[in-house]
């Protein structure tokens, strides 16, 4: 099989899913290879407008997601920007369905007024894209399915994986890039053909 450089196809049981693997400043993501829909999740999730959202909400949509916390000053802020340029970098057509969920670690100080205040800095407060939290054990299980790593140092601060995933409209993990620099373009492109023919 030929493969684009960078783009790992791993099984995912009955489906498969594409991992664009760059750089990594902090911890590696997990391989996953489970097949199951995130949409099972009961968790209640609160956006930065005090809305609450589960993930099953997203059905029959692409959802990007991106896992940070509100107080770094490192690598979030960078993965932020990478995300909203993937974001922009998607075709119209299947651009206008995507949205886009940033989870915050930081359950104890990413209150929804503080989601907001960040969302307003990063001038991503936009229609299509919520920044939310949740219960502790509920941020682990996703981050575990994602294959998010994460662990909070004793400063308060937290070293974990770089990682954007786009689930399919199934809840089903789709496209991994993983990183925080280098070329988007395969990426948009694997999204762009999973989505295209869905969206028609």
């Amino acid at each position: 099989m030929f493969l684009l450089p960078g783009l790992m196809i791993l099984p995912l049981l009955a489906s498969s899913q594409h991992t664009m693997k760059m750089d990594h400043s902090g911890l590696e993501a997990s391989k996953t290879f489970h097949a199951e829909s995130l949409y099972h999740m009961n968790a209640e999730w609160t956006s930065q407008d005090g809305e609450t959202i589960r993930l099953a909400d997203y059905k029959g949509q692409p959802l990007m997601v991106v896992m940070f916390y509100g107080q770094c000053t490192g690598t979030c802020p960078v993965l932020m920007q990478r995300t909203w340029k993937l974001y922009n970098e998607i075709e119209e057509q299947v651009r206008d369905r995507v949205q886009v969920l940033a989870v915050s670690f930081d359950y104890k100080n990413d209150t929804p007024e503080a989601l907001k205040a960040y969302a307003e800095y990063e001038q991503l407060d936009i229609p299509g894209w919520n920044f939310v939290t949740a219960q502790q054990s509920d941020i682990r299980e996703l981050a575990m399915l994602l294959g998010v790593q994460y662990r909070e140092r004793s400063d308060g601060h937290f070293e974990h994986s770089n990682l954007i995933t786009v689930l399919d409209g199934q809840g089903k993990i789709s496209v991994r890039n993983e990183g925080i620099t280098g070329d988007l373009g395969d990426t948009t492109s694997a999204i762009e053909g999973l989505f295209k023919s869905e969206l028609q």
